[in-house]
């Protein structure tokens, strides 16, 4: 009986040092004065860079009225920026490199998941399509099957692409979809509403239009992470976004920003300033929910219908989706690897067999090709003004695999020319010369399988749509980059192995009056 008193202290103390464990963040960031926000620079009006490079915006502007009614209780606090995108905004929150999101982000069933949702929420949105005025579509229904452009990470995705049956084109930026859009690479852009409602309003989009039905409508969270120094901070925010909508500052600060959905925002101050009989708001962050009070902290939205096997942490839709990605990258290095080959045994009979000087002219090509690099072939080719004023009314002059295929294959032929070329024996025959190099080619041909993984992005863009989608959406992001790190690293060696065995042959047929050059190249070697 008398270890009782000691339990029941050890017990207190427990419980006391966990809540001050709990309220370490909010603490931390009053004695620091400095609280870290993650916002977006690629979503006007909500976060975007200013003239001298600052952020600004609705979100910005949000995150520096909470920081100061953070302060006003301790020393000033100061907002320290960071930019963040949909693809990898929950990986900084929860790595801690951020200590909250301000960033665009809907609050979803499978969101809560990862991170903690601030409520109540702070902005409606859904999802709309911009597209050309002229454009013969008139319901979504009209899309099917038609190459739509999304933005990599956007929680309704996989949903269009599931359920509304989309093409998908996916692009790592909201730039790359514009550009996207703008150069025919897609019939439409789907997007967040408010985002393409800003666009569509601007003068250099006076040529497209929102021509569909808004759908999806999700609210938007300020986020923290889900763990136990996030609690004070989560509730001091909760209370605060419940005062600041009563005062009418959301409605203000939406409307200096000409923000869409402004309705929804009037309607919320409304239901958040109602009273019952006894006095008692209506909507309170620390009521118990009931079905009265359910319109005033919405639950999260679920988009998609998850089945699980046993063994495997992914849906099916996800793990057939990434399947096929997969086996797209693997069967476009293949082909890559095939022409590359094929266009420098091409470029070196002309360099070195062709007569009246047009040797010198494909040596000079093949030397300016080989010394600009792929990625800008790449945007230059894909996203370039030449698609768009040779075909304005056509969607696929350039698909992302072929130019992705082209650009690759003539960047390793050039270099593999220069180099088999580059001081070569009068009468060397071209097996000789390539034998000779080996080294050098095969090095080349390796490098291409490389980055033929990278370029399979726009070869094939369903594999950024899974990928993102797993990574920003997942309670698994480690299983998946490590698969995706050993499947790439395979790859590489497996393609290695294979261009080894085929330079091997070749030597078991390489002619006796050659064994000379081979021996002598592999004593220098």
């Amino acid at each position: 009986m008398r270890q009782i008193p000691s339990i029941l202290w050890w017990f207190i103390a427990l419980l006391i040092s966990t809540q001050v464990h709990a309220e370490e963040l909010l603490d931390k960031v009053r004695d620091s004065g400095r609280l870290v926000v993650g916002v977006k620079v690629d979503y006007p009006p909500w976060g975007m860079l200013n003239d001298s490079g600052g952020n600004s915006g609705f979100e910005a502007d949000l995150a520096q009225q909470i920081a100061e009614a953070i302060g006003q209780d301790s020393d000033e606090v100061a907002v320290e920026f960071k930019t963040v995108s949909s693809a990898n905004r929950f990986r900084k929150l929860n790595d801690k490199d951020v200590d909250i999101l301000i960033a665009t982000v809907g609050d979803t069933i499978q969101r809560r998941h990862q991170v903690n949702m601030v409520q109540p929420h702070y902005f409606k949105s859904g999802v709309q399509v911009l597209m050309k005025k002229n454009s013969p579509v008139y319901q979504w229904s009209d899309l099917i099957g038609q190459p739509v452009c999304l933005t990599a990470g956007a929680y309704f995705n996989k949903v269009l692409v599931q359920s509304y049956r989309i093409n998908p084109v996916i692009m790592m930026s909201n730039r790359d979809a514009e550009l996207a859009l703008l150069t025919n690479k897609c019939v439409a852009w789907a997007y967040d509403s408010g985002i393409l409602f800003h666009l569509a309003n601007q003068p250099e989009w006076h040529a497209y239009q929102l021509g569909l039905e808004t759908i999806l409508p999700v609210y938007w969270s300020i986020v923290t992470r889900n763990d136990k120094e996030s609690i004070s901070l989560n509730h001091w925010l909760s209370h605060y976004l419940q005062t600041y909508i009563r005062s009418g500052g959301l409605v203000d600060l939406a409307n200096k920003w000409q923000l869409p959905e402004r309705e929804y925002l009037l309607a919320q101050r409304s239901k958040w300033l109602e009273k019952d009989e006894q006095g008692r708001w209506h909507c309170d962050v620390g009521q118990v929910r009931t079905a009265e009070n359910r319109d005033c902290l919405p639950e999260p939205l679920e988009f998609t219908s998850i089945q699980y096997s046993s063994f495997w942490p992914f849906d099916n839709f996800d793990t057939q989706r990434l399947i096929q990605s997969l086996l797209n990258t693997a069967f476009f290095t293949l082909f890559a690897v095939i022409l590359a080959q094929g266009l420098a045994i091409l470029f070196s009979f002309l360099t070195l067999k062709s007569p009246w000087g047009l040797g010198h002219v494909v040596a000079f090509v093949t030397s300016v090709q080989s010394s600009i690099p792929p990625i800008l072939m790449l945007y230059l080719v894909y996203f370039g003004a030449l698609p768009y004023l040779i075909a304005p009314d056509k969607t696929h002059l350039f698909s992302g695999g072929a130019v992705s295929l082209i650009i690759l294959s003539l960047y390793t032929a050039a270099g593999i020319n220069n180099l088999v070329s580059a001081g070569y024996p009068a009468k060397s025959s071209l097996l000789n010369l390539y034998l000779q190099h080996q080294v050098g080619v095969r090095a080349n041909l390796v490098n291409l399988a490389k980055a033929a993984g990278i370029a399979s992005v726009l070869a094939s863009p369903n594999a950024v749509l899974v990928i993102n989608s797993l990574v920003s959406g997942s309670d698994h992001p480690l299983l998946l980059m490590t698969l995706l790190a050993l499947f790439y690293y395979t790859e590489v060696m497996l393609f290695a192995a294979l261009i080894n065995y085929v330079v091997h042959r070749l030597e078991d047929y390489l002619s006796p009056d050659s064994e000379d050059i081979l021996q002598l190249t592999q004593e220098d070697a």
